[in-house]
């Protein structure tokens, strides 16, 4: 069999968030850490990244062909130090296979990349893997769980690396959901087969991801949620890895060789409640009554 790992990045600047926290529902440590700021904070994680393709080994079965596919989502001035990277890796080989890059723009940024990655290559390969480049695969044979995953679920069209999740109110409405159900999987990190993937495309035109606008929310909503929840649409169905089961990890936290956290003891739950119903809410309410602007003028 011949499998396809698509790791979408880019050259931007990212957010930081120091610490992996909880979310989803139900809860789990899906919101991934990450401290990537400059071209050159890039260039080593992909590198990083490479490396732990190489070291940590994908399966058992010596007859698989497992090569990974880079797609760079980046506006217009991109530097020359970042294309010459991108170029020095194209079309090398490494343990399991070749690596292939792909420089293009920011339209629908990593599910966009999803995309355009698939329809590329969507005849050569068996089996596609899904995944950001802050996220890596450190469980060793994780393409023989997955397999397994698929084989053991009837009608299987995705199985999660991380996690499948129900999904707030808010965008349930904005997509028309009207079951409070599982619906997406965290990241769309994961695997699917061609020939559910090529049902997707037919049934949406592409593997779906906002291509109107820029706009966090909707890359959330038509990228993240749809990407996956497109594949249950079909009848198909999404594999539930064991409680406590992850197939992915925080790059940013196996760079700093932290604990990889999977199951939120209690202190956790409580004080993310905590934070969420408190802080936040308590937040809103005094600045929806005027004390914050009120204590920022004292």
């Amino acid at each position: 069999m011949k499998f396809l790992k698509i790791i979408a990045s880019s050259f931007s600047p990212r957010s930081v968030r120091e610490k992996t926290g909880l979310t989803g529902r139900p809860l789990g440590f899906y919101a991934h850490s990450q401290n990537f700021q400059s071209e050159d904070d890039i260039i080593n994680l992909l590198k990083y990244h490479i490396a732990a393709c190489e070291r940590i080994p994908p399966t058992t079965k010596d007859h698989y062909e497992i090569d990974i596919l880079i797609a760079s989502s980046n506006g217009q001035d991109l530097s020359v130090q970042a294309i010459n990277y991108m170029n020095s890796i194209t079309n090398t080989k490494y343990k399991y296979g070749k690596i292939i890059t792909v420089l293009r723009s920011e339209v629908g940024r990593q599910f966009g990349s999803f995309d355009e990655a698939y329809q590329m290559y969507k005849k050569d390969y068996d089996f596609f893997i899904f995944q950001e480049d802050d996220m890596i695969c450190h469980v060793p044979n994780y393409i023989d769980i997955a397999l397994k995953y698929w084989k053991d679920t009837k009608d299987c069209g995705f199985v999660p690396f991380l996690a499948s999740t129900k999904i707030h109110r808010s965008h349930r409405k904005a997509l028309g959901i009207k079951s409070n159900i599982i619906t997406s999987c965290h990241g769309a990190h994961g695997m699917s087969n061609a020939a559910t993937l090529e049902m997707v495309t037919k049934q949406y035109g592409r593997l779906p991801h906002n291509y109107e606008n820029n706009e966090f929310i909707d890359h959330l909503r038509f990228g993240e949620i749809m990407f996956t929840y497109s594949i249950k649409l079909l009848g198909k169905k999404f594999a539930q890895l064991n409680h406590g089961e992850i197939l992915v990890a925080p790059a940013y936290d196996l760079m700093r060789g932290l604990e990889i956290k999977v199951k939120p003891n209690l202190f956790d739950k409580v004080n993310y409640f905590v934070d969420y119903f408190f802080k936040r809410h308590l937040y809103m309410l005094c600045d929806k009554i005027g004390l914050i602007e009120y204590i920022k003028k004292r």
